[in-house]
């Protein structure tokens, strides 16, 4: 079947019809095999390097990539035993592109990704989020704006993009990147939009970039008409560039004005997957040592902040509380409690960036990354860490 469309919105239209009219199972196929399934409707799927090249001409800002040697780390319970060994790091430059739409056909499709002139933009990661559907075009209420900011083209979907590491290194660092561009009397008109997380640190994170609530719209439920289009690049999940990291940081540290006041040890703990089995015996003796207890809830980027900025030392299971080393003071200990089967390096990365003083430790011996075993439990040998304390209080 061929199918002629006139215009972007034409295909969306298709597009949806299409998805409305499948069953999952043909729905997965489609996504599975993106290029086919758009070109079938009119589509085409750029790459990321085809997107970079098609929006060469709007590129207003750039940020170079960074490099980083990752320190080898041992054990703490074996130093024999290798953690980490030691690994060059390199980021992609991050970039901000300022689409202008003229005559061009465009629009911001549900997943928060750019369509234009029959183009599907890849500034992030994919762009087969087009085909989670149905897309229910028609229904998205209309609205218009001269400048939009669309920072991220996925749905957080509790698999891939989950909580408040994606949160803050993939939206919140770049809208910083972005909003850095802007005039203060640009951003006072500039709408937001992309599928919202619809969590407290969300809207604290927009709270404090000086965004209203109206400015900040979903993009599943509306269809923003826009003359000025702005967006970003995101190339590593795992690794973050430099230039972002500070640029989040800056911002909000700026927003705040959270000094350090104490300096505490303190253990974050964790309440869903990946918690301390023997965690109660844990905290006994962490108490023995004036560690305050960091209980698992929610909280705010500022109670955050607080909690990282007078931390003296930092203690807990692998996590994403960890994306709070960027609040922490150059020389902070830091130490990553770890299960044997999944242990990544991107908070070892952070620790670096920031300057902090990094270990790690694991009951047995560690194996290969396993990301099945992602969220599996954690035990420690009490006798064993509290001799690994004593040794890294000695150090400090």
């Amino acid at each position: 079947m061929t199918y002629l469309i006139s215009s972007s919105q034409n295909c969306m239209e298709k597009l949806n019809q299409l998805l409305s009219g499948v069953g999952k199972t043909f729905e997965k196929t489609l996504r599975k095999s993106a290029q086919f399934g758009a070109k079938w409707i009119g589509l085409d799927l750029l790459s990321k390097n085809q997107t970079k090249a098609y929006l060469a001409d709007y590129l207003v800002a750039t940020h170079q990539g960074n490099s980083l040697t990752l320190p080898a780390v041992t054990n703490l319970a074996a130093p024999d035993q290798l953690i980490f060994s030691q690994t060059e790091v390199s980021t992609e430059p991050t970039r901000v592109w300022r689409y202008e739409r003229g005559h061009k056909q465009a629009t911001l499709l549900p997943c928060g990704v750019l369509l234009t002139d029959r183009k599907v933009l890849n500034t992030d990661y994919w762009s087969h989020d087009i085909f989670k559907g149905p897309l229910n075009c028609k229904k998205r209420h209309k609205q218009t704006t001269k400048t939009l900011i669309a920072p991220f083209s996925h749905y957080f979907d509790g698999d891939v993009f989950v909580g408040y590491y994606d949160f803050m290194f993939l939206i919140a660092a770049k809208i910083c990147r972005i909003k850095a561009t802007l005039s203060a009397d640009e951003l006072a008109d500039t709408i937001v939009t992309y599928p919202l997380v619809n969590t407290t640190y969300e809207r604290e994170f927009f709270e404090l970039m000086g965004f209203r609530p109206d400015q900040i719209v979903d993009s599943r439920q509306a269809n923003i008409q826009f003359e000025n289009c702005l967006l970003g690049n995101h190339d590593n999940w795992a690794h973050q560039n430099a230039a972002d990291v500070l640029g989040l940081k800056t911002q909000i540290e700026q927003k705040l004005q959270i000094k350090r006041t104490v300096r505490n040890r303190v253990y974050i703990s964790r309440a869903g997957r990946r918690r301390i089995v023997n965690e109660a015996a844990l905290i006994a003796l962490l108490s023995r040592y004036d560690f305050h207890i960091i209980e698992d809830k929610p909280r705010t980027i500022a109670e955050q902040v607080a909690i990282y900025k007078n931390a003296s030392f930092v203690l807990g299971p692998h996590g994403a509380s960890f994306t709070n080393y960027i609040w922490c003071e150059p020389g902070t200990q830091v130490v990553e409690l770890f299960s044997t089967k999944y242990a990544p390096n991107y908070f070892l990365y952070l620790a670096e960036l920031m300057g902090l003083r990094y270990s790690a430790y694991c009951q047995g011996d560690i194996s290969s990354l396993n990301m099945e075993t992602i969220g599996d439990d954690i035990i420690v040998s009490i006798p064993e860490l509290e001799r690994c304390l004593i040794g890294l209080f000695a150090q400090n």
